[in-house]
């Protein structure tokens, strides 16, 4: 939709460089930083605040939406605690192509010349293919002409980038996690103070 001009693309605000240090996170060992505070999975005490920075640092914003911004090449994230648990959660952000919604899903279209064209499937007529190549640019579109296609199959990635945590300390990576499951409540019970020296 944004590509063809019908609805306005999101542009994101100028996006915060993470505060680190980062490491290589997996489902694992999201989830056992988690954990280390009970609570379903994440302490009480997390920061509202620094869980929206935290969003936006690691360009979650980009493609997803979240209350009233951001992007839409990517699922809405606001009731994602209505349909993940923690660990559902870590595995969508650390292993994006283990589970793709159809919705989602890009494709990879072979042509005659050789070339092969990956992404987001946004518009087909009988003439022509249209597809979004960057997700987070969704009006970089190619438009391929069918004559010239020799095969349509989905693509074996999802079009979210693994790695998006792992610029992000292990505090950053909890906030952004009780951020998306408060479903942007800042009164959620993940977000009640607590003594600074629980935190990690």
């Amino acid at each position: 939709m944004e590509a063809l001009g019908i609805k306005k693309p999101y542009v994101p605000p100028p996006l915060p460089k993470p505060e680190g240090p980062g490491r290589t996170w997996t489902v694992a060992s999201v989830v056992a930083a988690a954990e280390r505070g009970g609570n379903d999975g994440i302490a009480a005490g997390r920061d509202f605040s620094r869980g929206r920075r935290s969003f936006h640092a690691a360009r979650c914003i980009v493609c997803h939406r979240f209350g009233d911004a951001g992007g839409a090449t990517g699922p809405d994230l606001t009731q994602a605690a209505g349909r993940f648990g923690l660990q559902d959660l870590a595995e969508a952000i650390v292993e994006p192509s283990k589970a793709v919604s159809d919705q989602y899903r890009a494709s990879t279209v072979l042509t005659a010349d050789g070339r092969a064209v990956t992404g987001r499937i946004i518009g087909e007529s009988a003439q022509t293919i249209t597809v979004v190549t960057d997700p987070e640019q969704p009006t970089t579109f190619v438009e391929i002409a069918r004559s010239d296609v020799e095969e349509l199959v989905p693509a074996a990635e999802s079009p979210m980038p693994g790695g998006l945590l792992d610029t992000l300390g292990e505090s950053e990576v909890l906030d952004l996690l009780a951020y998306v499951l408060s479903r942007n409540n800042p009164r959620d019970q993940r977000f009640t103070p607590s003594s600074p020296a629980q935190r990690p």
